[in-house]
């Protein structure tokens, strides 16, 4: 499709990579497409669902880089109880690194390729760092991580064996955030990250919900929220969907933070902008203290009926470990949206009575 770069505060419009954020008022981009140029090949509902089928929704020529991320199971478990959910698991943990920011990742890396960039930098807490570094090995391009120095060891001892460059920062994300912007900005590299092109290449995991449950949209899906990222390509990816009449609603989108990092959950049940919130949480995936596409999340969540939830730690290991005993191995980021439900589910029984419930379980890299 053609497109645009749209500035999602002040709605500046850019036709290339001149920039990671508005130069006008600093606010996040969006990619923003001429859908009249949508071109779906013939038979396009039967082609195998997985990250280049959906090229057509992409800003990209090709997936050069794509390593075969998509595709992850929607599988169904019955516990007895939950009994009267439809409870379905989709286990991004399937991906290449283990984790759904394999799917931003191929279109990041991809797009670098396609504007001539030999370099990429990106802030992470962990698992985008091990995504691009793996990507950009396969691309055969350069990458440097920003991570906090106090960050998972497992996840950095990971990222180097990927040959990355680490940046060690003292300080949070937001302080890793900031100093790989800065470093981009006075360097010829190409700044990957939770911008606008990877959300493009995350809302596919809306597509293949869709599909899986054969275009009939689920009541809730739960996701996990850190930078909100995720949350924001969900949405739009739905939408997309809605817009093309493949679906005919949209299900009700619950935001889960872990108490100790709750930034979203507080600005959207309060009315509130987005303010820092300082993370102390043992799900370090999702421990961002001010996340890059708050305000686009709480107008997913405000478009869509949704709800932001808070869980304690404690209720996402307890979560972990249920998981676990169903055959879903993940990390504690990866179990907040099951601790969400499970959390909700104990307050709201009847909420929930014969709906279908779709559980984003994100990754597992913390072991």
């Amino acid at each position: 499709m053609e497109y645009v770069l749209r500035c999602t505060g002040c709605s500046l419009t850019a036709r290339d990579y001149a920039s990671f954020r508005c130069k006008r008022c600093g606010s996040v981009l969006e990619v923003s497409y001429d859908y009249s140029t949508l071109v779906l090949p013939a038979g396009f509902r039967g082609e195998r669902i997985g990250s280049r089928k959906y090229l057509p929704f992409l800003p990209v020529r090709s997936l050069s880089a794509s390593l075969g991320e998509g595709g992850t199971a929607l599988a169904c478990k019955r516990i007895p109880k939950y009994k009267g959910v439809n409870l379905f698991f989709k286990t991004e943990t399937e991906n290449p690194t283990r984790s759904f920011k394999d799917r931003g990742s191929a279109v990041e890396i991809t797009r670098a390729l396609e504007l001539g960039f030999d370099r990429i930098i990106c802030a992470s807490t962990g698992n985008m760092g091990m995504s691009l570094a793996h990507y950009a090995k396969h691309a055969g391009i350069r990458a440097t991580v920003f991570i906090n120095r106090s960050g998972n060891p497992e996840k950095i001892r990971r990222i180097r064996g990927f040959g990355a460059e680490i940046k060690a920062v003292k300080g949070d994300f937001n302080e890793s955030l900031r100093e790989a912007e800065a470093y981009a900005s006075s360097s010829s590299a190409f700044l990957c990250g939770d911008y606008h092109y990877r959300k493009e290449g995350q809302k596919t995991v809306a597509y293949e919900i869709a599909e899986q449950l054969r275009y009939e949209v689920p009541d809730f899906i739960f996701l996990p929220v850190g930078n909100a990222t995720l949350l924001s390509a969900l949405y739009k990816g739905l939408k997309e969907y809605m817009m093309l009449s493949l679906i005919d609603r949209l299900p009700r989108i619950v935001a889960v933070q872990s108490s100790g990092c709750d930034p979203l959950v507080k600005a959207y049940n309060r009315k509130e902008k987005i303010g820092y919130v300082k993370p102390s949480t043992v799900a370090d995936a999702i421990a961002v203290g001010y996340p890059t596409f708050g305000t686009e999340g709480i107008t997913a969540l405000s478009e869509t009926k949704g709800y932001a939830v808070r869980v304690p730690d404690e209720g996402i290991i307890k979560s972990m470990r249920h998981l676990e005993s169903l055959g879903i191995y993940t990390e504690a980021g990866g179990a907040a949206a099951f601790a969400g439900f499970r959390n909700m589910y104990e307050g709201s029984k009847r909420v929930f009575n014969g709906k279908t419930v779709v559980v984003l379980v994100t990754g597992n890299n913390e072991r």
